[in-house]
């Protein structure tokens, strides 16, 4: 009988959940699931099949705590996950981490982006054989640049079609700038990488790489919050065989309007081949989405979509479908979501995508404060996306432990 209440129970959540009115934020949290709250002032995380067993691995950066950690997952049949923790290596003021087979050697490094007092791009070497991959101590850390930078965010694209792949760089602060750092034949030659800076940057946040104008070369979408740079805009690759290559990138303004712009994300919602950006961000502490949509990828429409009540500051979107009706959703998490607000919840449009009136579904409840990417993987194995997350701002303000790493159970299967 108590199992009877049970599902009734369960199945009764998951039609609130999925069916809620437009305007209203369902109750219903999800369960979350702490990965690592060892540390302090975890900051973002990114994921890779890093070991080739087909599970999603996790690294994050721990802004306070001065690492950035590798998470392995292990997953039994029908079992939650598990997760072996390698220390990659220190990190202090860490922003943001990568997961990059920098040397070519078949085994994932780690790339740190650095702010604060440290300002260096640091790469930590993960050991070439396979035993010794989950050892700690037999990682090693380098310098890869630095000039006296803040550095916020990386991602790697093979730019110029030489010695695998470059790291692209974002940078914050006064004289900030987006550059590439290039691989030379040898990338354990630290002194062999070339920088080259490509378009000058306040406060880096999104960097993607994506073809936008069609050509067959990756070029380089980006968000940036502060200064005359802020905004959305691209970066047109020149191709890997042009002289301007390592000179200033052409910039396109999608949206130069936009201050305290966030991390974004790309979706097709019109299924017409071209993908629409939605940003998160907010006005004088207000917060704000839109979706930018174009049909000859040089002209950008904006279109709203109505801020979810009770909630924290924007700071990041992803796209996927979360209740499994074939629709894209949107998963928005915020900072500054005391005083009960939620901060991570998911939304869906009834009818029409382009409409502003989506419905808001609970993911978080209000435990937590400063929220950062939300990364959508099918976690338990059981054929939705869960979220994961990272929550810092306990300790950042007042003393106390973040959340950490963490995942919310999808409750739709």
């Amino acid at each position: 009988m108590k199992t009877l209440i049970r599902v009734a129970f369960i199945l009764l959540a998951h039609s609130f959940l999925t069916h809620g009115s437009n305007g209203k934020e369902a109750s219903n949290s999800w369960t979350r699931h702490t990965i690592d709250n060892t540390s302090l002032g975890a900051d973002g995380a990114r994921s890779m099949d890093v070991n080739g067993d087909g599970l999603q691995d996790i690294v994050a950066g721990w802004e306070q705590g001065g690492v950035s950690r590798l998470y392995l997952m292990n997953r039994e049949k029908n079992q939650k996950p598990s997760w072996t923790i390698v220390e990659a290596g220190p990190a202090p003021s860490v922003e943001d981490a990568l997961l990059v087979d920098v040397d070519r050697d078949g085994f994932v490094d780690v790339i740190s982006s650095t702010e604060g007092k440290n300002k260096e791009v640091v790469i930590h070497w993960g050991p070439s054989d396979p035993k010794n991959y989950n050892d700690s101590k037999l990682w090693k850390t380098e310098t890869l640049f630095e000039d006296g930078s803040m550095w916020m965010f990386a991602i790697a694209m093979d730019i110029d079609g030489k010695h695998g792949l470059d790291i692209v760089v974002g940078g914050k602060g006064p004289d900030a700038k987006i550059g590439w750092l290039q691989s030379p034949a040898d990338s354990r030659a630290l002194e062999a990488w070339n920088f080259h800076p490509i378009n000058p940057a306040g406060w880096t946040m999104s960097l993607i790489a994506k073809d936008m104008d069609n050509d067959g070369d990756e070029d380089i979408l980006l968000s940036d919050r502060k200064s005359k740079d802020s905004g959305i805009r691209w970066l047109e690759n020149p191709g890997k065989e042009s002289k301007a290559l390592t000179a200033p990138w052409e910039n396109h303004w999608i949206a130069q309007h936009i201050d305290e712009a966030m991390l974004i994300d790309t979706v097709d919602f019109d299924q017409d081949g071209i993908e629409e950006i939605v940003v998160p961000y907010y006005i004088d502490q207000e917060g704000h989405i839109s979706t930018f949509q174009t049909k000859d990828r040089k002209n950008w429409k904006e279109l709203s979509i109505q801020y979810p009540p009770n909630m924290g500051r924007a700071k990041a979107l992803s796209a996927g479908d979360i209740n499994l009706d074939g629709q894209t959703d949107l998963v928005l998490s915020t900072e500054h979501a005391d005083d009960g607000k939620s901060g991570v919840v998911w939304l869906e449009y009834q009818k029409n995508w382009d409409n502003p009136d989506w419905t808001t579904h609970d993911v978080s409840g209000p435990e937590g404060i400063k929220f950062d990417l939300n990364l959508l993987l099918d976690v338990d194995a059981d054929g939705d996306l869960d979220i994961v997350n990272t929550e810092e701002a306990n300790n950042a303000s007042g003393g106390k432990r973040g959340l950490g790493l963490i995942w919310y159970e999808n409750p739709t299967r």
